[in-house]
């Protein structure tokens, strides 16, 4: 299976002069976790929430620093039509949970160690529906 039919989509891109408090703004508005920070021509890092509390309200600082100051820089990439495989290695290898999903230098996609989980349990769910429907046929079990 590709990355790009387990990636989540849209996803916030800023650029890295963005204000941290703007930053969280939009992790608010838009639901999610974590922004992808770029340069306008290639991902020069990630942001979380869990970056923000550490390295900004953790460490005293306030809401008008700039996202490059507290992001992670070059994260690790994956493109669309990348095996699946190759995400769960660099999750393994790695602390990350998220990595930003890039084609042609665009960020399209994110894919997050929650979007493989959802997926191995929307896999494992398909597979028992059928066995779970053959065993809860009355007279399944016959005398033979």
């Amino acid at each position: 299976m590709k990355i790009k039919n387990v990636m989540s989509t849209p996803v916030v891109v800023v650029p890295p002069y963005t204000a941290v408090c703007d930053v969280a703004r939009q992790m608010d508005h838009s639901g999610v976790g974590s922004v992808v920070v770029s340069d306008g021509q290639e991902v020069i890092g990630i942001v979380t929430d869990r970056d923000l509390v550490l390295r900004v309200l953790g460490q005293g600082g306030d809401g008008q620093a700039q996202v490059r100051q507290v992001m992670t820089r070059d994260p690790a990439t994956v493109r669309p039509d990348d095996d699946l495989d190759v995400a769960v290695e660099m999750f393994r290898r790695s602390a990350f949970r998220r990595l930003p999903v890039v084609e042609a230098g665009t960020v399209i996609g994110l894919l997050s160690v929650d979007d493989l989980l959802l997926r191995v349990n929307q896999l494992t769910a398909d597979l028992l529906r059928p066995l779970a429907r053959q065993i809860s046929t009355p007279g399944h079990f016959q005398e033979g």
